[in-house]
């Protein structure tokens, strides 16, 4: 028989009364008071705090910004969260501000985190006049001329639609025909590699745009390039006969002595094979001015009084130059150019730029019109030279024959000429005209190879390639002059 357990006697347990209700009745309120603000937090709150909606931008012009309220949003065609309110939407493109509009958007609240609300943007109505039009083409331009620096396309090195979005801008830019051929023509022309023609002909197949005689010749050189074969393109080289004279540009605190040149027509190149990059050194027929060329390339000294009358160019000042696009890293590295010991060792690390600036200052100072050399004009100097031999140091030493003085060797030379990769196998001069139209950067061609090449490896057909703001170790220059 099991032992009965008496429980002791306990106070029985009352909840208290809250405002005339019973406890059920409360805590039932209270738990559905609970339950709805969780129910507000999860479904309401953050909509609530962050209202608006998804947009997505679509641009009349490829590779397009967004610019919303005046804050860089991202490339269009793209997806972005925009709060709710009223805002000024700006779209870019080569830095013209192409179309605007005003965007409202509502403040939708429920479950926003869990369905997002979107937006689509219809297509802007362009708002450009014809010199923006231009610029806009330019700067597509642009893409494809760097493209064109580039030999071959993989997996590492990927290759955007460069000459597709050339195509859908100049239908949705809605420009003249010949500017829109013209544009063309010269975008084929920097058709260096089989993935970027491949690309082109498509692009132009689905333009619409008729295709020029000229379009057609450097499609049809362009395939060549890339086919198997072993024949040669180019005009063969035939050494011109000139009379040169001696002449001097007075600096004031320096004197550069040189040579003038008459107006000579010549062949600039050679035969070569008809492969790339080989066909940068085809012989075409050139005619240059009467012009004056420096027996020296500038040189450390004159350099110093350059930087002495224009200390925004002094290596002190090398971020600032940096961040405008004029040097590079490299500028006057290792250098340190002195108006105290004159030395005749040629100045090097400095750009394109630094060079133009140099020759502008040297014509303010000559009352003359002082320039870099076109490539022309080199080769003109070289293949006209009496003994020209290879320089392999730092040092030039005076020549007793009255010829400019290591242009093979020395330091690799700039020159006003910019690089088209298929200028020498259509049409040289149309190539540079449509260009400068364009107001293309420049990619200016070097001479001459520095003093650590082979020697075998140069000569004066050889071409070099740099960016305009680059500042090699071995790069620098001669000046040229009309008298």
């Amino acid at each position: 028989m099991k032992r009965r357990i008496v429980l002791p006697d306990v106070e029985e347990v009352k909840l208290p009364v809250l405002f005339s209700m019973r406890p059920g009745l409360y805590l039932l309120i209270l738990y559905t008071i609970c339950i709805l603000a969780v129910l507000f937090c999860i479904a309401y709150l953050p909509g609530i705090l962050k209202g608006g909606r998804y947009v997505t931008f679509t641009a009349p012009l490829s590779e397009s910004g967004v610019v919303l309220d005046g804050t860089y949003l991202g490339a269009a065609d793209n997806q972005y969260f925009v709060r709710s309110g009223e805002h000024e939407v700006t779209y870019m493109k080569g830095g013209v501000a192409y179309a605007s509009h005003t965007l409202d958007v509502d403040h939708p609240v429920f479950l926003t985190w869990l369905f997002h609300r979107t937006k689509q943007v219809g297509v802007p109505a362009l708002q450009l006049d014809d010199d923006q039009k231009k610029q806009i083409i330019s700067y597509d331009l642009e893409q494809i001329q760097t493209a064109g620096a580039i030999l071959s396309y993989d997996a590492v090195t990927r290759y955007e639609p460069v000459y597709s979005n050339l195509a859908a801008d100049l239908k949705a830019l809605d420009v003249h025909q010949d500017t829109a051929q013209q544009a063309l023509e010269l975008a084929l022309l920097y058709s260096s590699n089989q993935t970027m023609l491949e690309e082109a002909k498509e692009a132009l197949e689905s333009s619409q745009i008729s295709r020029t005689s000229f379009m057609q010749e450097i499609l049809v050189s362009a395939e060549s390039l890339f086919t198997t074969g072993t024949s040669s393109v180019g005009m063969s080289f035939t050494t011109p006969t000139i009379r040169k004279q001696e002449t001097s540009l007075n600096a004031g605190d320096f004197v550069l002595p040189g040579y003038v040149y008459p107006q000579t027509s010549f062949v600039m190149g050679r035969s070569t094979e008809h492969t790339y990059p080989a066909i940068n050194e085809a012989g075409v027929q050139m005619t240059t001015p009467a012009f004056a060329l420096s027996a020296y390339e500038v040189n450390q000294y004159q350099w110093a009084l350059f930087l002495e009358e224009n200390p925004m160019w002094a290596k002190g000042n090398l971020s600032s130059l940096i961040e405008q696009g004029l040097v590079d890293e490299a500028y006057l590295a290792g250098i340190s150019p002195s108006t105290i010991f004159v030395t005749n060792r040629p100045i090097h690390n400095v750009s394109y730029y630094a060079a133009q600036a140099f020759c502008a200052w040297l014509s303010e100072k000559t009352g003359k019109t002082v320039f870099l050399p076109s490539e022309g004009m080199w080769t003109l100097a070289a293949a006209s030279h009496g003994n020209l031999k290879f320089d392999a140091s730092l040092s030039p030493i005076p020549s007793q024959l009255k010829e400019p003085v290591a242009l093979l060797g020395g330091v690799w030379e700039l020159t006003q000429t910019t690089h088209i990769p298929l200028a020498r196998i259509t049409d040289y001069q149309k190539a540079h005209a449509l260009h400068r139209s364009f107001g293309l950067p420049q990619q200016p061609i070097v001479k001459g190879g520095s003093y650590l090449n082979d020697a075998k490896s140069i000569s004066s057909n050889t071409v070099g390639v740099v960016d305009p703001d680059a500042c090699g170790d071995l790069i620098g220059f001669r000046v040229a002059w009309y008298e």
